[in-house]
Formats: structure tokens, C-alpha cells, sequence
């Protein structure tokens, strides 16, 4: 019989500690928007996304983690006042949550240069474009969208 080592047991833990509790059919009604959210986002249907994001909200008021996916989804539609918005009432919930303070200091520092470039004159230009993030795609939550 072979034995566990402490090193793979590591991922699994790590995994098991990201999984939801279980929780209330309301909850779990919520957990299912959420998810068909980010799948709608990951295939760059970002109006879809929006819309059930939107639905989780109702469900489970003042939840982070729909804050946050909702405020990407504003960037991501150009709709920025929306997402700054969102994302300064997710990082209040949330204040040590790193996935979300960091699509925040990438949204900023874009929207920065964007209202910078439009006080200069230059807002008929392009508007830059927002940097990719530095984590890796396993690093991010399950529920995160794609940046």
C-alpha cells in the first residue's frame, strides 16, 4: 500500500478550501448564475455574462466576487464610471481579497491614461490598451472572469 505525501496533499487542500460551503437553494440558485457567467465571459459573451451577474446580485446582495466580475464586465463593455463603481464596493467588502485589488490597480491605471489622453485632446485616438494581467490563468478563482 502506498502512502499520501504531505506535498500532494497540499493541492487538494487548496482546492478544497476554494470550494463554496454548502449553502441554501437560494444561495446555490446564485452560485449557478455566477458560473454561467464566467462561462459566458470565457466565450466572449460579455452581455450575457452581464445579465446574470446582474441575476447573482439579486440573489446574494453585496457579494464580492459578483462586484468584481460585474465591474470587469463594465470595463470590458466601456461603460467605466460603472466599474470603478463596482470595484470600489467589492474592495470595500473585500479589502484583502488579492484577485480583486489587483483587477482594480490594472482598471485605475488604465482609466487614468484614458481620461489623461481625453483631457489632452486625444481622446479620437484608440483608447490604450488595458494590460494583461500577471498571474497565470490557474491562479485566478474558479468564479473569476477572463481578463
Amino acid at each position: 500500500m502506498t502512502s499520501v505525501r504531505p506535498r500532494r496533499l497540499l493541492p487538494l487542500l487548496l482546492l478544497l478550501a476554494l470550494l463554496p460551503s454548502p449553502a441554501p437553494l437560494a444561495r446555490s440558485e446564485g452560485s449557478e448564475q455566477m458560473e454561467f457567467g464566467v462561462r459566458a465571459a470565457k466565450k466572449g459573451l460579455w452581455r450575457e455574462a452581464l445579465f446574470r451577474w446582474e441575476k447573482a446580485l439579486k440573489i446574494s446582495p453585496g457579494n464580492p466576487r459578483i462586484l468584481n466580475n460585474l465591474a470587469v464586465a463594465y470595463e470590458t463593455g466601456g461603460n467605466y464610471q460603472k466599474a470603478e463603481e463596482l470595484y470600489g464596493e467589492a474592495l470595500r467588502l473585500a479589502p484583502d481579497q488579492s484577485d480583486i485589488k489587483q483587477n482594480y490597480e490594472l482598471f485605475s491605471a488604465y482609466y487614468k491614461e484614458l481620461l489623461a489622453r481625453k483631457k489632452a485632446g486625444e481622446g479620437r485616438e484608440e483608447p490604450p490598451v488595458a494590460p494583461a494581467p500577471e498571474t497565470q490563468p490557474e491562479e485566478r478563482p474558479a468564479d473569476a472572469p477572463p481578463r
